[in-house]
């Protein structure tokens, strides 16, 4: 039996979706501390460590507003696409 292995973006917008639902149950904190803790704790410079905080920062505010909305729209997913693209960009410019 062959194992499908998962890319780091692909694992990433697993939990990036598993937040969105945790938010929509009203617990938008509940993935951000695994997230902060593999995003930035992984070795980055200091630059990309700062840029992606931002970004969870901004994250988190979402998760919120999610959280306030009680429920998951299109519009939510699209954003959440967005912040998958954004978090992977820092990463690769600084593998680059």
């Amino acid at each position: 039996m062959k194992v499908r292995s998962f890319s780091f973006e692909e694992i990433l917008g697993e939990i990036l979706k598993e937040g969105l639902f945790w938010a929509a149950l009203g617990r938008p904190s509940e993935v951000m501390p695994f997230l902060r803790g593999k995003l930035l704790n992984n070795g980055y410079s200091e630059s990309t460590k700062r840029e992606l905080a931002d970004l969870l920062r901004e994250l988190e505010i979402f998760y919120n507003r999610v959280a306030c909305c009680g429920r998951i729209e299109e519009r939510h997913m699209k954003a959440l696409k967005s912040f998958q693209r954004d978090i992977i960009a820092v990463i690769s410019f600084e593998k680059a």
